[in-house]
C-alpha cells in the first residue's frame, strides 16, 4: 500500500544524493474516540489528535507503532473535551473541530487543512505528503503566494523564511559577522501570516526548504525519531504566538532589576577588579543592577566553586554589592576538565557522556586547560541531581543570578553515548533540560525568588524555564551589530522574548566608541540590557568622554522606561507577546513590512530604529499608517511612508504612536534605589479616541505575582 517515487536533492554543500521517497498509501480505514481519529493506510496510520478546536496534533505511526515516546517539549494534555465530527465518504474522510476541518482524500491517502470558514490553509501535494526513507521522517506541503513563515529560532537571516532552507541543530560559530543560517537555539516553530502555525515535535536535527529548491513546495525532514506535527489555527502572528506557548510553556517574570544595566566581561579575574568595576560604576553615576563574572571566579573549570586565592571572601564581597544595589552573576559550563576536583566523583558515578565500549568520551586538548574534559550527561536524572546539589554551596544566601554557557553542547561528538541514547536525539534537548534542572532546584532551594539564567542554547519550550538567551561570540563589527535585530525579532516570534547581545560585540575585531555606542542604543531596547567582551574594555568609560555620556544617557533612559518595559514583561507572561515586535504585527495588511526588520516596535508604543552603519549620520525609517511623534523633538510624522531623519551619533531614531500614554519614572542609580512613588506619564494624545494604557506592578522578586499578588491600573 506505498507509492515509491525517486527525488534528487542537492544539498547545500552542493553534493547530490539519490534517494526514494515511501509515501502513505490508500486509505483503509478510521477509528475515532474521544479527541482523536486514527486514518490508517495499510500499516501505517495517521492520527489527528484535538488538543483544542484550534490545536491539533498529527502523528504519523509507522508499522507496529501504537503511540509516540512523550514530549520533552509539550506541558499540555488532551484532557479538553473538543468536539471532532467524521464524515465519511466514498472518496473522502472529513474531520472536524468548530475551528479545523481535515480533509483525507482517500486514493491515495493526502490531506487537506481548512480553517471554519473553509480558507484553504495548507495542503500536501498529490505527489505525496508524509514518507519515509530508511531512519528519515519528511512531510511536504505546498506553497502559495500567502504563504509567509516567521519564528524557527535564532536566524540573523531575514524576518520572513520563506524561499531559505537551513538545519535545525544547536550550532556555536565564533565571532560571526553576517546572518547565519544556523545557530545556537533551533525551534522548529513556524508562525504564517495566513493563519496558521507549525510545530515539529521532534528532538533530532532537521531541515526546512521553505520553498529554496522548489518554490511552489516546502518540506521538513528529520533523520531520526518519529513524526509529529502540531497545526495551530489562529488568524495572525500574535495570536499564533499565544496558543503555541500555552501549549510549550510561558517565561515566568524576571526579577525586576533584571530589567537594568547588566556589566559584563571576559573577564574580571578577581576580587579587586569586581570591586572596582562596581565602585567605578557608582562614582560615576552610571546606572547599573547586576555584574557578570566569567570563568574565573573558579580555579578549573567543572568546580563550580569560588576560587578563595583570588577570591578571599566572595561571599562578603556579593553582600556588600547588594548593599549598593548590585547582583552577582556567575557563570558555569557542562564540561568538567581532568583538574577539577569533580572530574573523578563524575567517572567514578558514570555521569560522562560515554563512548561505543561504555567508557567515559574525554575530549582532548579542552581549550581552557589543554587537558581532558568529559561533557557532564545531563540527560541522566542522576547526574542533574548531583550537579544541581553542589550549586548551594557557591550560591549561598548572597548570589542573584547564573549563566549556563557552552550548553550547545559545543563540542558535541558524534560518537558520543548518552543516558537517553545518541548525540542526534538528545543535542538540541541538552540545554533544554539543563535549564530544566537550574529552574527545578532554584525553585526547592530559594522557593519564592525569581530566577536568572543568562544561557546561549535552547530549544522549544525552554521559555517556562525563565531563560534569558543571548546571541553567543558575536564579532566586533557594524556587521554583527546589524544582524542583531532580524535575530531579535526571529526569537521573539519563536517564543523566546527575552533575546539579547554583548554590547561592543564580544571579539575577533575591534570595537570602536562609534561601534560601542550604536550597540548599547540598540541595546537600550532591548529585554536586557548587558555590556559583554574579551580583550577590551566592555564598561562605558573604556571609550572616551563623549562615548561614556552618550552610554550613560541612554542607560539613563532604560530606567526612566522601566515601568513601560516591566508592563511589557507582564504582556510576554501572559500571552507569550515579546517585548520587541515586528512592525507587521500592528499592520498585517503592509505587504512591506513582511519582511521589514531595521526598525521595531518597543511595546505598544515605541518605535525604535537603531543605526548601524559606520558613519553614519542619517537613518531611513519607514513609519506605518498613521501619525507618529519624534521621541526627541516632538516633530509628528504622517505615516505610510519613508523618511530620512537625523541621526547624529548621540540620536537613536524613536517615534512615538500618536495615541499613547508612557509611564516613566526618575533616574535611579538602580532598580529599587527608592520607592516608586513619583510616576510620570508622558501623552502623546489623538483626537477621536480615548487613550489609555494598563500599567502593571509587582514586587518585583518573589512569585506572588503568579497568585494574584500585583496591581494593574488604567
Amino acid at each position: 500500500m506505498a507509492q515509491r517515487n525517486y527525488l534528487i536533492i542537492c544539498l547545500l554543500a552542493f553534493n547530490c544524493i539519490v534517494f526514494s521517497q515511501t509515501y502513505l498509501g490508500n486509505y483503509t480505514s478510521h477509528v475515532s474516540g474521544g479527541n482523536s481519529v486514527k486514518v490508517f493506510a495499510g500499516e501505517t496510520s495517521l492520527k489527528f489528535i484535538f488538543y483544542k478546536s484550534d490545536i491539533l496534533r498529527v502523528d504519523f505511526l509507522p508499522s507496529l507503532t501504537t503511540e509516540l515516546d512523550s514530549s520533552f517539549v509539550i506541558i499540555r494534555d488532551t484532557t479538553e473535551s473538543v468536539a471532532v465530527i467524521t464524515n465519511d465518504f466514498s472518496d473522502s474522510l472529513i474531520i472536524s473541530s468548530s475551528e479545523i476541518i481535515i480533509v483525507c482524500q482517500k486514493f491515495p491517502l493526502r490531506i487537506k487543512y481548512f480553517n471554519s470558514a473553509h480558507n484553504l490553509l495548507l495542503s500536501e501535494p498529490s505527489s505525496g505528503g508524509i514518507a519515509t526513507n530508511g531512519n528519515d521522517r519528511i512531510v511536504n506541503f505546498i506553497l502559495d503566494d500567502e504563504d509567509h513563515f516567521y519564528g524557527t529560532g535564532e536566524r540573523g537571516t531575514s524576518l520572513d523564511k520563506k524561499g531559505q532552507s537551513f538545519s535545525s541543530y544547536n550550532t556555536q560559530i565564533g565571532g560571526y559577522t553576517s546572518a547565519l543560517p544556523t545557530m545556537n537555539i533551533n525551534i522548529p516553530f513556524l508562525a504564517n501570516k495566513k493563519g496558521y502555525a507549525l510545530y515539529f515535535e521532534n528532538t533530532y536535527p532537521g531541515y526546512f526548504d521553505l520553498g529554496n529548491t522548489n518554490p511552489n513546495k516546502f518540506s521538513y525532514k528529520t533523520s531520526g525519531g518519529e513524526l509529529s506535527y502540531f497545526l495551530i489555527v489562529a488568524d495572525n502572528v500574535p495570536l499564533q504566538l499565544e496558543k503555541y506557548t500555552w501549549l510549550t510553556g510561558r517565561q515566568p517574570l524576571p526579577p525586576r532589576w533584571a530589567f537594568g544595566f547588566i556589566q559584563s566581561k571576559f573577564g574580571y579575574e578577581n576580587e579587586g577588579e569586581a570591586r572596582f568595576t562596581v565602585q567605578t560604576l557608582r562614582q560615576r553615576k552610571i546606572p547599573s543592577d547586576a555584574i557578570i563574572l566569567d570563568l574565573f571566579w573558579f580555579q578549573n573549570m567543572g568546580d563550580i566553586s569560588w576560587d578563595f586565592t583570588n577570591w578571599s571572601d566572595p561571599f562578603q564581597m556579593m553582600t556588600d554589592f547588594l548593599d549598593d544595589g548590585m547582583k552577582t552573576i556567575v557563570i558555569t559550563e557542562p564540561y568538567i576538565v581532568e583538574f577539577s576536583t569533580n572530574f573523578q566523583p563524575a567517572i567514578a558515578n558514570n555521569f560522562f557522556a560515554s563512548n561505543s565500549s561504555g567508557q567515559p568520551y574525554l575530549i582532548p586538548g579542552w581549550w581552557s586547560c589543554g587537558c581532558n574534559a568529559g561533557l557532564l550527561d545531563l540527560t541522566n536524572p542522576s547526574a542533574r541531581q548531583w550537579w544541581w546539589d553542589k550549586h548551594p554551596n557557591f550560591f549561598g544566601n548572597e548570589l542573584s543570578g547564573i549563566w549556563t554557557d557552552l550548553g550547545e553542547p559545543e563540542n558535541h561528538p558524534e560518537g558520543m553515548i548518552h543516558f537517553l541514547g545518541s548525540r542526534n536525539k538528545v543535542h538540541n534537548i541538552f540545554n533544554l533540560l539543563w535549564a530544566e534542572t537550574i529552574f527545578n532546584g532554584f525553585n526547592q532551594f530559594r522557593p519564592n525568588q525569581r530566577i536568572f539564567n543568562l544561557t546561549r542554547s535552547g530549544y522549544a519550550g525552554i521559555q517556562r524555564y525563565g531563560v534569558i538567551p543571548w546571541s553567543g561570540d558575536v564579532g566586533r563589527s557594524f556587521g554583527g551589530l546589524e544582524v542583531q535585530l532580524p535575530m531579535l525579532l526571529n526569537m521573539g516570534m519563536s517564543g523566546l522574548g527575552y533575546h539579547n547581545s554583548d554590547i561592543g560585540g564580544f571579539c575577533c575585531g575591534t570595537t570602536t566608541p562609534e561601534l560601542y555606542v550604536r550597540w548599547m542604543q540598540y541595546g537600550t531596547f532591548c529585554p536586557i540590557t548587558r555590556a559583554h567582551g574579551v580583550g577590551q574594555p566592555t564598561e562605558p568609560w573604556g571609550y572616551g568622554e563623549e562615548a561614556e555620556n552618550i552610554s550613560k544617557k541612554y542607560i539613563e533612559l532604560r530606567y526612566q522606561l522601566l515601568p513601560y518595559i516591566y508592563t511589557m514583561a507582564y504582556q510576554n507572561y501572559k500571552t507569550g507577546m515579546p517585548l520587541a515586535r515586528p512592525l507587521f504585527f500592528d499592520h498585517p495588511e503592509s505587504g512591506f513590512l513582511d519582511n521589514y526588520s531595521m526598525s521595531y516596535m518597543w511595546g505598544d508604543a515605541l518605535l525604535v530604529s537603531p543605526v548601524v552603519s559606520k558613519g553614519a549620520q542619517t537613518k531611513s525609517v519607514y513609519l506605518p499608517e498613521g501619525n507618529w511623534v519624534n521621541f526627541w523633538n516632538d516633530q509628528i510624522y504622517a505615516g505610510g511612508t519613508n523618511y530620512i531623519v537625523s541621526a547624529p551619533l548621540d540620536v537613536l531614531p524613536i517615534f512615538i504612536k500618536e495615541g499613547s500614554i508612557i509611564p516613566m519614572q526618575p533616574v535611579m542609580q538602580y532598580s529599587d534605589e527608592f520607592p516608586l512613588d513619583t510616576l510620570i506619564l508622558v501623552m502623546y494624545p489623538s483626537t477621536g479616541k480615548v487613550d489609555e494604557f494598563l500599567l502593571y506592578e509587582d514586587d518585583g522578586t518573589t512569585l506572588e505575582y503568579q497568585t494574584g499578588s500585583y496591581a494593574i491600573t488604567n
